[in-house]
């Protein structure tokens, strides 16, 4: 990676020595670091901290994390975008940790994916590793390849929402969650 961004920096017209000495090897850590963590997390693992929950399976309590700061990478672009994440799950026989619940956000929006696939694989991990009976989350985020370059539409925010289990089959459980994000 430190070789290529070398060479892309060559490429650029760029001489790497001097102020730039260092960084490839800067860019290949962060981007190691930072941006292509979430292949090497596996949210099976992550979610494994649960606890037992003692209320009777199928019960309507709504547990939400709101407002989990992340950041990603776009995919088309390989411009960052950063954001807030809101995740909710109605218990199944497990409780996640809360922290689990910020390392599942990061796990999948530190790999080169659209925000849109993020936000269906944090509720559809919720289901298959926590066996949740329903998962709801809202992803808002600025997303630089939109208000830095192209059409520069600066303060524009995009939001994605996926609904599983009891959150796509109840409707005033959506609402709740909605609500409860702040009118998203």
């Amino acid at each position: 990676m430190r070789r290529a961004i070398a060479a892309f920096l060559e490429a650029s017209g760029l001489a790497v020595e001097g102020e730039l000495e260092h960084t490839p090897e800067n860019v290949a850590r962060a981007w190691q670091e930072s941006f292509l963590d979430g292949y090497s997390r596996d949210p099976a693992v992550i979610l494994e901290s649960s606890y037992a929950h003692s209320e009777a399976p199928g019960s309507t309590a709504m547990v939400l994390l709101k407002d989990i700061a992340f950041h990603g990478m776009c995919p088309h672009h390989l411009l960052p975008f950063h954001g807030q994440a809101h995740v909710a799950y109605i218990p199944g026989k497990k409780l996640a940790s809360l922290s689990s619940l910020g390392h599942l956000v990061d796990c999948f929006a530190h790999r080169l994916e659209i925000q849109e696939v993020v936000t269906r694989q944090i509720a559809e991990a919720l289901v298959t590793h926590l066996e949740v009976t329903g998962a709801a989350v809202a992803v808002e985020t600025d997303q630089t390849c939109l208000t830095t370059r192209g059409i520069e539409k600066k303060g524009a925010r995009t939001i994605t929402r996926h609904f599983a289990g009891k959150f796509a089959a109840e409707s005033a459980l959506r609402a709740e969650f909605l609500q409860s994000v702040s009118g998203l």
